[in-house]
This record gives C-alpha cells, sequence and structure tokens, in this order.
C-alpha cells in the first residue's frame, strides 16, 4: 500500500483522495457567476439606454450617430462592469463615460442636426423659458445656447424637458440631490434668458 509521507494510507497530500469532478464544479461556477454578470449588465443598459441615446441625440444632432456612440459606450461598460459595480455610484459612472464618448465623436464628426431633434430642442427651450422662437434664425441660436450650457445644466435640461425625467431619475444619473437637480434647472433658465435677452419670460414649466 502507498502511503503519504506521515505514513497515512492515500493518494493525495495528507491522504485525502482527490474529489471527482471537482474543475468541473469549478468551471461550472465560475460559469454561473459569469452568466449573472451578463444579466446585471444587459438590465443596467436596459434601465439607462433610454436616457444616454436622448442626450447623444441631442448633442449629436442626429439618431444614428447618437446609436454608434451609445453601442461603444456599452461594449466599454460590458468590458469594466464589474469594476463599474465597485463604483459609488455606477450609473453616475456610466454617464461620465457617455459624455467623453460623446465629446470625442463630436470633435472628429461634423454636426449633423435632424429636424426631429431641432424640433425637440426648441420645445425643451419653450418650456424651460416660456418663449417661442418666432424665426428659425432664432432657434437656431436657442439650439446653440442650449448646448454651450454647462456640462450640468445641458444635461439635467436634457433629461427633464427633452427626456421627461422626473427629478429621481436625473438625481440618479447625474449622481447628484433631487435639489441640487432642480437648482441647475433654475441657474441654466437664468443663463439662457441672459444670453438671450428674454429675462421678462414666464418661467412655465421650468421646475416641475
Amino acid at each position: 500500500m502507498r502511503t503519504d509521507e506521515g505514513g497515512r494510507p492515500g493518494g493525495g497530500p495528507r491522504g485525502r483522495a482527490p474529489v471527482p469532478g471537482g474543475r468541473v464544479a469549478v468551471r461550472d461556477a465560475g460559469a454561473a457567476a459569469d452568466a449573472r454578470l451578463r444579466m446585471t449588465f444587459e438590465a443596467f443598459c436596459r434601465t439607462h439606454e433610454r436616457a444616454w441615446l436622448g442626450l447623444a441625440d441631442v448633442r449629436l444632432g442626429n439618431r444614428a450617430d447618437a446609436e454608434l456612440v451609445v453601442a461603444a459606450v456599452e461594449q466599454e461598460l460590458q468590458a469594466t462592469f464589474g469594476y463599474v459595480l465597485e463604483q459609488a455610484v455606477p450609473a453616475a459612472h456610466a454617464w461620465r463615460l457617455l459624455n467623453h464618448h460623446v465629446a470625442d465623436w463630436a470633435d472628429g464628426h461634423e454636426l449633423r442636426v435632424e429636424a426631429r431633434t431641432f424640433a425637440a430642442v426648441l420645445t425643451a427651450f419653450e418650456e424651460l423659458t416660456g418663449v417661442t422662437p418666432r424665426e428659425e434664425a432664432d432657434g437656431a441660436a436657442l439650439y446653440r445656447a442650449i448646448m454651450e450650457l454647462s456640462d450640468r445644466q445641458r444635461d439635467v435640461v436634457i433629461l427633464r424637458h427633452v427626456l421627461a425625467l422626473d427629478d429621481a431619475a436625473i438625481a440618479a444619473c447625474l449622481d447628484r440631490s433631487e435639489g441640487a437637480v432642480r437648482s441647475i434647472l433654475r441657474h441654466a433658465r437664468e443663463r439662457l434668458t441672459r444670453r438671450l435677452g428674454t429675462e421678462g419670460a414666464p418661467g412655465r414649466g421650468g421646475e416641475r
């Protein structure tokens, strides 16, 4: 009979016999963990994709470019999703990543604004300030003015007035309190009215 170094019978260290199927069990556990992570990632994207597409659509001016950018964002998120989940607010991390991708795309491509996107932004301005553009040139100036807001102000305007998200949903995207969201929206309206000379305009729909 073969013995181990301590004189005990057995075929492995300390006399323990190999566990049948041990490696298979480890592989199965790893596959199950990967499947759970993939399902979590897919649910995460379903929850936030509408907001991602909305922001990219407005900032880039058209749906086709927006879809390409969001696809690139999702690919990067999937490759690093374990790290993403370790962040204090994964949704806010994803939002920052989206803005980086959008900015990179905008730097390398000509802005092509579809009529649908243009109309949505003008509607957002009307809701924010109560002012209706009188001419097409006015509308173009308003579009530029909204795009030139600070990142936080522009994002809040898009999320509220283009995508119709409430304070809680916007706060979750941006890792801000609901009070901060309302404050950012108020400052965005004030900045736009000052820039466009509409200080006397009513603030219809500005804060809800």
